[in-house]
């Protein structure tokens, strides 16, 4: 998780964690893939600046959700 999900990611590394067997890696790494920016102490390399269009907005994965949805939190 530290090497392909820690503070600076990218998307080749995190679709590594897809395939982990344990499934709170490959929930953190769905999540981290949906969201192209970076914010907080997470960097995508990618995607260097937050995107202002995700403000508000959370990583909900429904039970049986094979991928994230960005979810408005006020």
């Amino acid at each position: 998780m530290w090497v392909d999900a820690g503070l600076e990611r990218d998307a080749e590394r995190l679709r590594v964690l897809l395939s982990d067997p344990h499934p709170l890696a490959r929930l953190v790494a769905a999540s981290a893939l949906a969201r192209e920016e970076t914010r907080g102490a997470h960097a995508r390399a990618e995607f260097p600046e937050p995107d202002p269009a995700l403000d508000h907005r959370h990583s909900v994965i429904a039970a049986g959700a094979t991928s994230p949805a960005l979810v408005k939190w006020t």
